[in-house]
This record gives C-alpha cells, sequence and structure tokens, in this order.
C-alpha cells in the first residue's frame, strides 16, 4: 500500500510541523533515559491535533499520521492513546494525558505520572479510571517512557466500559503507529551516523555488509509504516492485529542491529539513538506481544486462532 497525501492531510501535517518547530529539540544537560515535553503536551493539547479523529470529515488514519509523526520525536509525549483510543471513550475533548494497561491495574504504565485517566483492559470491558487527587508510584525504567503504577483501585472513580474489542482494535493501530514513526527515527539517526563515522579509511556505510542489514531494517520500518496507516484506514480487526504483530515481531532484529552499526557509543545516553529503540522494546510487549497479535489475526481472517 502506497498513497499520497490528499489536501487536508497535507495540511494537518504541515500545520503540526509549524507547531513542532516551536517546539523543536531534545533533552539539555545531563543525558537522561527520555525527556517529556511538558511545553510541546500542552501545545498540542491547545493545538487539536490529538483530537483530530472526532471531527467530521476525519477520523483514525488522520490521527495516525498525527501520532507516527510525533513518535519521531527524541522527546516523548502521549499522543496515540489520545488520538486514536480517546474519542472510543467517554471523554471531553482535551481530558488527557490517558495511560494504558491491560489486565491487573497495578502494573507499571506508561505515561500514568502524567496522566488524567487510566484504560484498564480487560478479557471483556475495560475500566476508566480518574486519577484526579491520586499518588502515583514513579517506576525507574530504561524504556524511554514515564512509567508509574498505581497500589489499587480502592477509592477511585471508576467507570466500566463494554466495548473492550473496539479499544483494543484502536490499541493495536496506535501501537502500530507509535512504532512506526520511532522507528523512522531511529533509522534516520543510525544512517547519519554511518554516513560520517569511519574505518579503515572509509565511512561505515560504504561496507556491503552494513547496507545490506540496513536495507532489510529500511524494509522493516517501511512496511512497519504503511501497515499502520492502512489499518487506521480500514479500522478492521485483522489489519489492526497484522500491522501490531509485525512491528512486534521486528522490533528486537531491527534494534540490535541499529545499536550494533552504532558501536560502543549507540549504548551511551549521549547517543540519541536509545530515545527511539528503548521505546520500541516497551512496546514489543504491550497487548501479549506479537504472538498474541498473531493469534488475533488468525481469528480475525480465519475464526480459529
Amino acid at each position: 500500500m502506497n498513497y499520497e497525501l490528499n489536501d487536508d492531510q497535507a495540511g494537518i501535517l504541515a500545520g503540526l510541523d509549524q507547531l513542532l518547530a516551536a517546539h523543536a529539540g531534545g533533552p539539555s544537560g545531563e543525558p537522561e533515559n527520555f525527556f517529556y515535553g511538558a511545553a510541546l503536551d500542552t501545545a498540542l493539547a491547545e493545538s487539536g491535533f490529538l483530537d483530530i479523529a472526532r471531527i467530521d470529515g476525519f477520523g483514525p488514519l488522520d490521527a495516525a499520521l498525527v501520532v507516527e509523526r510525533l513518535a519521531r520525536l527524541p522527546q516523548v509525549v502521549e499522543a496515540a492513546a489520545s488520538a486514536l483510543i480517546a474519542p472510543l471513550l467517554p471523554l471531553e475533548p482535551g481530558e488527557r494525558p490517558l495511560a494504558l494497561v491491560s489486565g491487573d491495574a497495578t502494573r507499571p504504565a506508561r505515561f500514568l505520572p502524567v496522566a488524567r485517566h487510566l484504560l484498564v483492559l480487560r478479557q471483556n470491558d475495560a475500566l476508566l479510571v480518574s486519577m484526579e487527587g491520586t499518588s502515583i508510584e514513579p517506576v525507574e525504567s530504561l524504556m524511554a517512557y514515564p512509567y508509574g503504577r498505581l497500589d489499587s483501585l480502592n477509592g477511585l472513580s471508576a467507570q466500566t466500559l463494554a466495548n473492550a474489542v473496539d479499544i483494543r482494535r484502536r490499541w493495536r493501530i496506535a501501537l502500530a503507529a507509535e512504532a512506526a514513526g520511532c522507528m523512522a527515527a531511529a533509522l534516520d539517526t543510525v544512517i547519519e551516523h554511518v554516513r560520517t563515522r569511519q574505518a579503515f579509511g572509509r565511512p561505515l556505510g560504504a561496507f556491503q555488509a552494513i547496507q545490506h542489514r540496513l536495507a532489510m531494517a529500511a524494509e522493516t520500518a517501511e512496511s512497519a509504516k504503511w501497515l499502520a496507516f492502512r489499518a487506521a484506514w480500514s479500522d478492521g480487526e485483522a489489519d489492526a492485529a497484522i500491522a501490531a504483530g509485525f512491528v512486534q515481531e521486528r522490533i528486537a532484529r531491527f534494534t540490535y542491529d541499529l545499536h550494533q552499526f552504532s558501536g560502543a557509543m549507540g549504548l551511551t545516553l549521549e547517543f540519541p539513538l536509545h530515545l527511539w529503540t528503548y521505546r520500541l522494546r516497551a512496546l514489543a510487549g504491550e497487548l501479549g506481544g506479537a504472538s498474541m497479535q498473531a493469534r488475533a489475526a488468525a481469528q480475525a481472517v480465519w475464526g480459529v486462532a
């Protein structure tokens, strides 16, 4: 699948790029595992880009375009859940950030320290939990996201939702779009590195073995992007499971190769590669990982998992 953006989609991304230009840059000072873009998060909430799927004439594909573009940034913001899952929930536009957790509500969740709501996806339903006045225990992690954990749901305001199937499908689309953006940015970072870093008097990128594996990484990144966009366009069970499963299955090899091409510096916080690859490793395990997405795809296509 390949396509050209229509005028509305091109306008959305052009406007988003203008906003991002005012919030360019990443961490300053001492290197960190991640950099949460609080100012950018506020600007996105005020601009309405994360509510694009709620607007007549737009939908999940337009939201996925925004999510993929934001995932390329060195700073991290909660965009995927707000843009693609929140429209399915009884939330007003702008009631975000939204944190997600599957199964046990006390498991560490991405973005929980900054979230206004926590969505707990269970087998047959979901809980939408208000974080107002709640104390969140921060969780230290290498995974390039702010993580937090609840002790329990006791005393919290929670609403039971029956549309778990729709939420799970959109979570897969959100995961695929965010991972595709992370892959694109990580690959760009390493390509620039192998163009300028030399070994034996030649740029690293001149060696055929590296070229072959970079071509494989590029194929993975492009495939992940178009599968995510197709899933967002169709908003279908099979496409969503295939897109999420593909990217989760490829993450381990993709990140291994890119870090190997970066040498020892690729394992340091000074080199920015980890800002995307560590996010990818976190995404690899969500919703049960690639094997669960494969089962879901088989169920959607053949009726048998």
